[in-house]
């Protein structure tokens, strides 16, 4: 197996494991488990780190995730597309802030706001 083949190997292991963990963490937040989500939102970050790192920053890899049927899968995919595919980004979600799903709903607003304002810089 190649380097490259490798590489994509891992890449799609990532996104999986990121799409378990948002499903995992949507499921947290709907039972009150913030210690478990917060435990998962570690575990997230650092598969978006490791992402990041990949040549060519594969975080891009997690752009189909823009569409998924569950909302928590499409807002942790918005935050970590903003410094890529910021317009995509931001349109998901303006979706997700409009789509009354509780509390993603109001987590997308406060991430436009701070779009908006200034306060948060996508890296």
């Amino acid at each position: 197996m190649t380097s490259v083949q490798w590489d994509d190997a891992r890449v799609q292991s990532l996104v999986t494991q990121f799409v378990e963990i948002d499903l995992a963490q949507y499921d947290a937040i709907y039972v009150i488990d913030n210690a478990k989500y917060s435990r998962l939102y570690k575990k997230m970050e650092r598969i978006r780190a490791e992402l990041k790192e990949m040549p060519g920053d594969q975080r891009r890899a997690l752009l189909p995730l823009l569409s998924h049927s569950n909302v928590q899968v499409r807002l942790a995919t918005a935050r970590s597309l903003l410094a890529l595919y910021p317009d995509l980004a931001r349109n998901a979600l303006e979706s997700i802030r409009e789509s009354g799903i509780e509390p993603q709903n109001g987590e997308a607003a406060t991430a436009i706001r701070r779009l908006d304002e200034g306060s948060y810089i996508p890296k």
